[in-house]
């Protein structure tokens, strides 16, 4: 957090930003400073050591300063205890970045602190919570000369920080119109990094390739699911064998080509039969339902469901029936014919080309679209007719659609949306299943 709030008001003003890590090294700090500050941002903490001291020396001092303190939700006893505090300013961290914006432009207004220049700078430290800017990014060199060293289509990834480390610079810098829009992208994303580990911000840009604008959903995976490491490569050694017994198949090739065409449509195919398959065995495993036959039927079906959609790549993006016919009138009716037919399609492709299926694999594929109150298809199956395993893969495969085509996907969100759409038999334990696999 402290990164983002310097980024911020570096971006901003004119200042230098000190950042401390305990109210105990902020109080000795303060306490010696020849000047007063301009401006003081408390992320506080409950019960940290030092804190009475800590806050004592605010309110002593919060007539000379403005002074937000941060909170993960503003409560009524906070503000009444700080209505005489005018120069006191609670924040939620859920309004962070921007509502830190509009206070430093609001209390700095019309003084020389306003940065208005054509640069902003970037400390290379935060650098490592961006999944690549994709922006040039220059080093100044003189008052007002930079030079680029870093062009809007590279990758960060590549960039070696260490080498700039080591002659001394720790400051990149930006124009001002790419430092906003970093700070537009990181509001956009900040209740997800409040409440994941190891968060890294995507910065999407238009010129985003489509593997990149999903990369990054995959990581939150990580951080609000809980998978065993072994298991998850378990998981894509059975992807990557399955995957190429698939493609060696000649009646799947000529579906394969149309789809390696489309760049964006390839790589959402490629991730939601990665995620199908994480997610199915994951829930199968929290169920004891895994073994080494569920798992390649699983991984089987994630590959096969959707592969006959590759003759027309953007049918992939189409979830369900309810939208299915709110799309309908702008498909011809050779693509309606063939998104319909598409579970039957894969689940015979499975019968008659993949011996290596496990029984009854083509039963999970001609299921997955299939809903519990019947509004499914192809079958229109009601949950008492449908198998718990294809219960489990129905809601896999929603998983995979949700995380993948949602702006900002949560698994909080998702579960909300469960509890609803599935509480019917054989769907109610695997719902409580990957309630178990969230990450506390």
């Amino acid at each position: 957090m402290r990164g983002i709030l310097k980024f911020v008001l570096e971006t901003l003003l004119h200042t230098e930003v000190t950042e401390l890590e305990s109210e105990e090294k902020a109080l000795s700090f303060l306490k010696n400073l020849d000047s007063v500050p301009s401006m003081i941002i408390y992320d506080y903490t409950p019960n940290a050591y030092l804190l009475e001291d800590f806050i004592g020396y605010l309110k002593d001092n919060s007539k000379l300063v403005r002074i937000v303190i941060l909170v993960d939700k503003i409560r009524e006893e906070g503000k009444e205890l700080l209505k005489d505090q005018h120069q006191m300013v609670l924040m939620d961290e859920s309004t962070l970045p921007g509502a830190l914006v509009e206070e430093s432009k609001k209390l700095f207004a019309g003084s020389p602190f306003l940065n208005e220049e054509q640069y902003s700078r970037i400390d290379i430290n935060f650098l490592a919570i961006l999944d690549g800017i994709n922006k040039n990014l220059f080093i100044r060199i003189g008052a007002d000369k930079y030079i680029k060293i870093f062009h809007e289509d590279d990758n960060t990834d590549v960039l070696d920080l260490t080498k700039y480390k080591s002659k001394g610079i720790n400051y990149f810098y930006l124009t001002r119109d790419t430092a906003l829009w970093v700070i537009n992208q990181i509001q956009n994303q900040i209740d997800i990094f409040l409440k994941a580990n190891n968060f890294r911000f995507v910065l999407r840009g238009a010129s985003d390739s489509p593997e990149k604008r999903f990369e990054q959903k995959i990581l939150r995976i990580d951080d609000e699911v809980h998978v065993d490491k072994d298991f998850k490569e378990s998981i894509e050694k059975a992807v990557e064998k399955i995957r190429a017994i698939v493609e060696k198949e000649a009646k799947v090739e000529s579906f394969l080509r149309v789809l390696k065409e489309n760049q964006h449509h390839h790589a959402l195919f490629t991730q939601k039969m990665n995620l199908t398959s994480l997610m199915s065995c994951v829930l199968a495993k929290q169920l004891d339902w895994i073994s080494k036959t569920t798992m390649d039927k699983l991984v089987y079906a994630s590959v096969v469901s959707d592969i006959t959609l590759a003759v027309r790549p953007e049918l992939l993006k189409i979830p369900n029936l309810h939208e299915f016919e709110r799309v309908k009138n702008t498909l011809s009716e050779e693509d309606q014919k063939i998104f319909l037919s598409h579970p039957k399609d894969a689940a015979n492709l499975i019968k008659r080309y993949f011996t290596s299926a496990p029984p009854d694999t083509d039963a999970l594929v001609y299921q997955h679209h299939e809903l519990p109150d019947g509004s499914g298809f192809p079958l229109g199956l009601r949950a008492e007719k449908i198998s718990p395993l294809s219960a489990l893969f129905i809601v896999a495969t929603d998983f995979s659609f949700y995380y993948l085509q949602d702006d900002e996907p949560t698994m909080d969100d998702f579960l909300l949306k469960c509890h609803s759409r599935y509480d019917f038999v054989n769907f109610r334990k695997v719902i409580k299943a990957l309630e178990k696999v969230k990450r506390k």
